[in-house]
C-alpha cells in the first residue's frame, strides 16, 4: 500500500503540438495529391523515389495529430465539467471542523484517469479524511476481481463509498453528516492545507490573513 502521486497536468505546448502535426500531415497529403511543380524548391530524392513511405508519413502525422488533440479536449472537459457540476472549493467549507472517520483506502491501478482525478479531489478535502492509502488491484488477483471493472473504488472505514468515480457533492455530505472523530488541524481550514494562516479560535480573531484566505 502506498501514496500514488498525481500526474501533472498536460504540457502548455501540447495543443500547438497536435496542431502542427495535422496541418504538416496534411500539408503532405495535399502535396502528394497536387504535385510539387510549384514550388520555389526541390523536394528530397525520397519524395520522388519513395513517395508510398511520404503518403504513411503523412497519415501518421495526421492521426497522430488528432490524437494529441483529442486528449487536450477531453482534459479541458472534464476539468469544464467539474467547475459546472459543483461550487468552488474555497466556498464550501463544514460547521465542524476535524478529521472524519479512521481509514481511507482507495483500489486503483496505473494508466487510469478516474484514479487521478479522485486523488486530487481527496487531497482537496483532506482536513476532513484521513490520509488516502492508495492500493493497486493488480497486487492481489482477488482485487482484480472484485474491482477489476470499476476503479477507482473508495471505502472509508471499511465501507465502499464510491465506485468509478467520486461524487464531489456526495462526499461532501458524508463529511458534514459524520462526526469528527480527531481534533481540528492548524490552518484557516480552506480545502488547500498548503494554506500558513491560523485557525481562529474565536469570532473576533485574525486568521492571519485579513479573514480573506484565497490560497484554495
Amino acid at each position: 500500500m502506498s501514496t500514488i502521486a498525481h500526474k501533472e497536468e498536460l504540457p502548455k505546448g501540447l495543443p500547438f503540438l497536435g496542431n502542427f502535426m495535422l496541418f504538416l500531415g496534411l500539408a503532405i497529403l495535399a502535396l502528394s495529391l497536387t504535385g510539387t511543380e510549384w514550388l520555389p524548391f526541390n523536394m528530397p530524392r525520397s519524395w520522388y523515389q519513395s513517395p508510398a513511405i511520404w503518403k504513411l508519413l503523412a497519415l501518421c502525422l495526421s492521426f497522430g495529430g488528432v490524437a494529441v488533440l483529442k486528449q487536450v479536449s477531453s482534459n479541458e472537459m472534464k476539468h469544464a465539467e467539474r467547475n459546472r457540476s459543483i461550487q468552488p472549493k474555497e466556498d464550501w467549507m463544514p460547521d465542524e471542523q476535524g478529521q472524519r472517520f479512521e481509514t481511507l483506502f482507495v483500489y486503483s491501478k496505473e494508466n487510469c484517469p478516474l484514479c487521478e482525478e479522485a486523488a486530487e479531489i481527496l487531497e482537496d478535502y483532506a482536513a476532513y479524511l484521513p490520509p488516502a492509502e492508495f492500493v493497486d488491484i493488480y497486487s492481489d488477483p482477488v482485487l482484480v476481481e472484485q474491482f477489476g471493472t470499476c476503479v477507482p473504488v473508495v471505502t472509508i472505514d471499511g465501507k465502499i463509498r464510491f465506485r468509478g468515480r467520486i461524487n464531489e457533492v456526495l462526499l461532501r455530505r458524508l463529511i458534514v453528516a459524520s462526526p469528527v472523530t480527531k481534533g481540528t488541524k492548524s490552518g484557516c481550514g480552506c480545502n488547500k492545507q498548503s494554506c500558513g494562516c491560523k485557525r481562529p479560535t474565536t469570532k473576533s480573531e485574525s486568521t492571519g490573513c485579513g479573514n480573506n484566505c484565497r490560497c484554495a
